[in-house]
């Protein structure tokens, strides 16, 4: 079957194509050859899974990515030009701790409520403190008639407590702006002034309005012309110790502090005492119905 070498040959019987043994699949490498049967494309061994470095090569069926070997070490591709999905371009770090270093966690308790003093002091006895807070002298539930129910989970929790701190409302108060701050076995809560909430907007420092109404409930809140709201005044005390970033330790100290604000009943009792109509006279009246055996102490600027 030897190709008819005559340019002039128009005899259908002959054959004029030029031939190749595809036997061994070599590629055709004459440059005008239109003839389908022929092999022109080029070729690469993938049984070796090389990768074709034709940069001008369109065949979809040669592998044009650039290679990692993912299965030994998953390596991240350091490649700045690779966009090959299946390979890894990210950075990686251990996150099989997702509190701190050492497990050391935290978390910040938020409220827009008073507390009411007695029913905080029971709480803050479960805290690993020694000094700061007083003694429980006949166990007389710190003139609440609403005990604070501790559990013992919650009592473990709070012994790894290394560090509380924070703004505190009390209701013996309503212009007192509190600070508890508590550091291995010692605690102390200071006065740091009046709310924010308490003073008249022209009495404000200037440049100062931006960053303090941050802190408001409602923006447009006036203790005198607007009384919405609660201004400032709220709870956001902070957490630190082992394990206490994790959700089960948030919840269960989350509940327990929930236990010393005030009930609905209280509260509505608490806001027809504070008129700031008369700043001295609710005063006397919010600390003769909820004493404060915790003494503040007053921090001088």
């Amino acid at each position: 079957a030897e190709a008819c070498e005559e340019p002039g040959c128009t005899d259908p019987s002959h054959s004029h194509s030029h031939s190749h043994d595809h036997a061994e699949a070599v590629a055709c490498a004459e440059p005008g050859c239109t003839d389908p049967s022929h092999s022109h494309s080029h070729s690469h061994d993938h049984a070796e899974t090389v990768a074709c470095a034709d940069p001008g090569c369109t065949d979809p069926s040669h592998s044009h990515s650039h290679s990692h070997d993912h299965a030994a070490t998953a390596d991240a591709c350091t490649d700045p030009g690779c966009t090959d999905p299946s390979h890894s371009h990210s950075h990686t770090h251990s996150h099989a701790d997702s509190t701190t270093h050492a497990g050391i966690g935290s978390f910040v308790y938020t409220a827009r409520r008073p507390f009411h003093p007695g029913r905080l002091i029971s709480f803050l006895r479960y805290l690993p403190v020694v000094r700061g807070i007083p003694t429980d002298n006949n166990n007389d539930n710190d003139n609440s008639d609403r005990p604070v129910v501790i559990t013992a989970e919650t009592q473990s929790m709070l012994k790894q407590c290394l560090r509380s701190k924070g703004f505190v409302w009390c209701a013996n108060s309503h212009t007192d702006a509190l600070y508890w701050s508590h550091a291995g076995s010692s605690f102390e809560l200071s006065c740091l002034g009046q709310w924010w909430a308490t003073l008249p907007r022209d009495q404000w420092p200037e440049g100062v309005a931006e960053y303090v109404l941050r802190d408001f409930d409602i923006a447009d809140h006036d203790d005198t012309t607007n009384p919405i709201g609660v201004g400032d005044r709220r709870q956001e005390v902070v957490f630190i110790g082992p394990g206490l970033g994790a959700g089960q330790s948030q919840r269960v100290i989350t509940e327990s502090l929930n236990q010393c604000l005030l009930t609905d009943e209280e509260y509505q009792e608490y806001q027809t005492l504070s008129d700031m109509s008369n700043k001295y006279q609710s005063a006397n009246k919010l600390l003769s119905r909820f004493p404060n055996v915790l003494q503040a102490k007053y921090v001088m600027y």
